[in-house]
C-alpha cells in the first residue's frame, strides 16, 4: 500500500491531527515522520476500536483466572436469586418443605386407611336382609361420605368431629399447604 501522509489519514478515519498523535503513542504503526501505511493502519485502527468497544461493554476478560473469577460472581448471583425466589415462594404459600409435605401425606394416608376401614364395621348391621342392589347403593353412599369427609379436611373445611359414628384421624392436614382437593366429590 502507498504511504500517506497525517491528513489524509485523519480524513480516512474521520479524526483530528491530536488524535492520530494519541493513537501513535497507543501503538498504531507509522512508517516514517508523518508518513503512514494505510493498510496496515486501517487495520490496528480497526482492532484498536473493537478492543475499545469489548472493554466498554465489560466482555473482555484478561486471562483465565479472571473468566473464572466472572463466571464464580455470576454463579453465585444466579445461586442468591434462586433463594430470593424460595422465600418470596414460601412467604406467598406457594412452597412446601418436605419434610411437611411429607407429613401431610403420611396424615392423609392414615386418616384415609380409618375411614374406609371404618364403614363395613358401621354399614354392616344395617345392611342384614337387603337385596343386592341396595347394599351397593349404601356401600357406595358411605364410601362416597368418608371419601368425602377426606377432601373437605384436606380443603380446610375442618373434621367432621361432631359425628360420633366416624373415625377420627390422627391429626388435621394444613390446609394451607393443600393446593387442591386430593378426592374430588
Amino acid at each position: 500500500m502507498p504511504l500517506v501522509e497525517v491528513k489524509q489519514l485523519m480524513q480516512a478515519f474521520n479524526v483530528t491531527e491530536r488524535y492520530i498523535g494519541q493513537l501513535v503513542k497507543e501503538g498504531m504503526p507509522r512508517e516514517a515522520r508523518g508518513k503512514y501505511d494505510l493498510g496496515k493502519c486501517m487495520l490496528w485502527y480497526l482492532r484498536y476500536l473493537q478492543a475499545v468497544v469489548r472493554r466498554r461493554s465489560g466482555s473482555e476478560i484478561p486471562d483465565d483466572q479472571g473468566r473464572t473469577e466472572q463466571r464464580e460472581r455470576l454463579r453465585l448471583l444466579s445461586a442468591e436469586a434462586e433463594l430470593k425466589e424460595l422465600e418470596l415462594a414460601r412467604e406467598r404459600g406457594q412452597f412446601i418443605a418436605l419434610p411437611d409435605l411429607e407429613k401431610m401425606l403420611t396424615d392423609l394416608v392414615i386418616t384415609t386407611k380409618a375411614r374406609i376401614l371404618a364403614v363395613s364395621p358401621r354399614v354392616a348391621p344395617q345392611l342384614v336382609g337387603m337385596d343386592r342392589l341396595t347394599i351397593e347403593a349404601e356401600l357406595d353412599k358411605e364410601l362416597r361420605s368418608a371419601l368425602s369427609y377426606l377432601a373437605k379436611s384436606v380443603n380446610g373445611n375442618g373434621h367432621h368431629s361432631s359425628d360420633p359414628d366416624r373415625a377420627k384421624p390422627s391429626t388435621k392436614v394444613d390446609a394451607r399447604r393443600a393446593n387442591r382437593s386430593l378426592f374430588p366429590e
